[in-house]
């Protein structure tokens, strides 16, 4: 087990698009391995590769309930083929501790990508969590971050402010909001950290 170190909004690689993996090998299957030792003990459901530092296309889910037994999927140089609906939920990021607020997604996803055998899957998902961390990770793997699909600005800069990754008073952003529990830093359930 190896927990590999999180990489924290503003570090570049988190911006930089990764590359495609061509040889699935003993250190593709290490990496993934660390990687979800490192999103188990980070609490999260999603981890991208750019999230610890390396720009590979590769990223690991697990949106099992703390009842059930895990189930990751690895997933190496997704792509989403299809994308229809739409679905608006709070979403959090291990690269953005502590920062929490609402993004819109399709509702559904059809994804291909390689497991670890270097066999080609496919996978559909619909309105609920999966669909939303593939989205999410994916877009980790193309250098694109949640906080540029909020659907509140405002609020956005508020709990990024809160969680001193911006620049701002917090007071100030919340008078604009029009928000007197603004200030309140709340903590969703681990159903909204995504990666």
């Amino acid at each position: 087990m190896s927990v590999l170190k999180l990489r924290i909004y503003p570090d570049p690689v988190l911006k930089q698009k990764a590359r495609k993996i061509t040889i699935i090998d003993g250190s593709v299957r290490k990496l993934a391995q660390d990687m979800l030792d490192t999103m188990y003990k980070s609490d999260g459901v999603g981890l991208a590769a750019p999230q610890v530092g390396v720009s590979k296309r590769i990223m690991v889910i697990d949106v099992s309930s703390e009842e059930e037994p895990a189930k990751p999927i690895v997933f190496i140089n997704p792509e989403i083929l299809e994308k229809d609906g739409e679905m608006i939920g709070q979403e959090g990021c291990l690269s953005f501790p502590d920062v929490f607020f609402e993004v819109k997604r399709a509702s559904k996803v059809v994804v291909r990508f390689q497991n670890l055998k270097g066999q080609t899957l496919k996978l559909t998902a619909e309105g609920n969590l999966l669909s939303r961390a593939i989205q999410h990770e994916i877009d980790h793997l193309d250098g694109k971050l949640f906080i540029e699909k909020a659907t509140n600005e405002l609020k956005r800069d508020l709990e990024m402010t809160k969680a001193g990754l911006l620049d701002g008073d917090a007071e100030e952003i919340s008078k604009k909001l029009g928000d007197d529990e603004g200030l309140t830093l709340t903590v969703p359930s681990k159903e909204a950290v995504t990666s």
